[in-house]
Protein backbone atom coordinates (compact mmCIF):
# COMPACT_ATOMS: atom_id res chain seq x y z
CA UNK A 1 0.00 0.00 0.00
CA UNK A 2 1.57 3.63 -1.02
CA UNK A 3 0.63 6.16 1.63
CA UNK A 4 1.04 10.03 0.62
CA UNK A 5 0.22 13.56 1.49
CA UNK A 6 -1.99 15.12 -1.41
CA UNK A 7 -2.61 18.86 -1.15
CA UNK A 8 -5.33 18.33 -3.86
CA UNK A 9 -8.38 16.15 -4.53
CA UNK A 10 -11.11 16.79 -7.32
CA UNK A 11 -14.47 15.70 -7.29
CA UNK A 12 -16.66 15.15 -10.03
CA UNK A 13 -19.53 13.52 -11.18
CA UNK A 14 -19.37 11.41 -14.80
CA UNK A 15 -22.68 10.70 -16.66
CA UNK A 16 -22.36 7.47 -18.14
CA UNK A 17 -24.10 6.46 -21.23
CA UNK A 18 -25.74 3.84 -19.77
CA UNK A 19 -27.89 6.15 -17.22
CA UNK A 20 -25.27 5.17 -14.47
CA UNK A 21 -23.79 8.38 -12.70
CA UNK A 22 -19.94 7.57 -11.13
CA UNK A 23 -18.44 10.00 -8.61
CA UNK A 24 -14.31 10.56 -9.70
CA UNK A 25 -12.03 11.16 -6.98
CA UNK A 26 -9.21 12.57 -8.84
CA UNK A 27 -5.68 13.01 -7.08
CA UNK A 28 -3.32 15.62 -8.54
CA UNK A 29 0.25 14.88 -6.85
CA UNK A 30 3.25 13.81 -8.75
CA UNK A 31 1.63 11.25 -10.87
CA UNK A 32 -2.47 11.65 -11.31
CA UNK A 33 -4.42 8.85 -9.92
CA UNK A 34 -8.50 8.43 -10.45
CA UNK A 35 -10.54 6.87 -8.79
CA UNK A 36 -14.29 6.07 -9.83
CA UNK A 37 -17.26 4.90 -7.62
CA UNK A 38 -20.86 4.02 -8.04
CA UNK A 39 -22.54 6.62 -5.51
CA UNK A 40 -23.14 3.82 -3.35
CA UNK A 41 -19.32 3.36 -2.83
CA UNK A 42 -18.63 7.34 -2.96
CA UNK A 43 -21.16 7.44 0.50
CA UNK A 44 -19.64 5.09 1.90
CA UNK A 45 -16.36 6.10 1.75
CA UNK A 46 -17.60 10.08 2.43
CA UNK A 47 -19.08 7.71 5.94
CA UNK A 48 -15.60 6.25 6.57
CA UNK A 49 -13.99 9.44 5.99
CA UNK A 50 -16.09 11.61 8.61
CA UNK A 51 -16.55 8.63 11.25
CA UNK A 52 -12.33 8.90 11.13
CA UNK A 53 -12.23 12.61 11.13
CA UNK A 54 -14.33 13.02 14.06
CA UNK A 55 -12.11 10.37 15.83
CA UNK A 56 -8.92 12.38 14.92
CA UNK A 57 -10.35 15.75 16.51
CA UNK A 58 -12.00 14.17 19.58
CA UNK A 59 -8.67 12.72 20.57
CA UNK A 60 -7.07 15.64 19.50
CA UNK A 61 -9.33 17.88 21.29
CA UNK A 62 -8.76 15.57 24.54
CA UNK A 63 -4.99 15.94 24.28
CA UNK A 64 -5.02 19.49 24.45
CA UNK A 65 -8.15 20.18 26.69
CA UNK A 66 -8.10 21.95 30.31
CA UNK A 67 -10.31 19.63 31.95
CA UNK A 68 -8.07 16.55 31.17
CA UNK A 69 -5.41 18.23 32.28
CA UNK A 70 -7.23 19.08 35.85
CA UNK A 71 -8.19 15.22 36.22
CA UNK A 72 -4.04 14.49 35.76
CA UNK A 73 -3.33 16.37 38.45
CA UNK A 74 -1.07 19.00 36.27
CA UNK A 75 -3.00 22.13 37.69
CA UNK A 76 -4.37 22.55 41.30
CA UNK A 77 -8.02 22.60 41.25
CA UNK A 78 -10.69 25.41 42.88
CA UNK A 79 -13.86 25.59 44.04
CA UNK A 80 -16.24 26.40 40.92
CA UNK A 81 -18.93 29.31 42.59
CA UNK A 82 -22.42 29.85 40.60
CA UNK A 83 -22.62 33.40 39.16
CA UNK A 84 -24.94 35.59 41.02
CA UNK A 85 -27.64 37.08 39.34
CA UNK A 86 -29.95 39.80 40.74
CA UNK A 87 -32.46 39.70 38.18
CA UNK A 88 -35.81 38.54 37.85
CA UNK A 89 -36.66 35.29 37.51
CA UNK A 90 -38.16 33.71 34.04
CA UNK A 91 -40.24 30.75 32.88
CA UNK A 92 -37.47 29.08 30.58
CA UNK A 93 -40.22 27.16 28.56
CA UNK A 94 -43.03 29.22 26.73
CA UNK A 95 -46.69 27.83 27.39
CA UNK A 96 -49.60 27.50 25.24
CA UNK A 97 -52.72 29.41 25.17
Amino acid sequence: MRQLEVDQINVALIAGDDGNDRIALKVVEGMEDLMVLTPAQARALATELITAVNRAEVKASLKTSPNMWRRAGNTPTRAAEAPAYSGESMPRLARAG
